[in-house]
């Protein structure tokens, strides 16, 4: 395998030397001690809040799906997903 050295440079990082990057980046970031969240991010995360209370499972029906898994007679279907993974994301795009 021949390699050639035909690609154009990286611009200013590759003109610096090797030490001087990575002090840069330290100074960049120097005295940064700030956080914030955007609207969209916020509104996500009260989403997400929302959700956990309603996170409620039907422990006989779990151990239903469970046996059936174990006995081979569990079958997957594949439309109903699909349907659900859609519908979740209709409703997500609405809020």
């Amino acid at each position: 395998m021949k390699i050639d050295n035909s690609g154009k440079p990286l611009g200013s990082i590759a003109s610096r030397p090797l030490e001087a990057r990575g002090t840069a980046k330290a100074e960049q970031g120097a005295g940064q001690d700030s956080v914030s969240i955007k609207p969209l991010a916020a509104k996500l995360s009260d989403v997400a809040g929302a959700g956990k209370a309603e996170a409620t499972f039907d422990a006989d029906k779990v151990a239903a799906i469970r046996q059936a898994i174990s006995e081979g007679r569990f079958a997957v279907k594949p439309e109903a997903i699909a349907d659900g993974l859609l519908s979740s994301v209709k409703e997500l795009l609405a809020r």
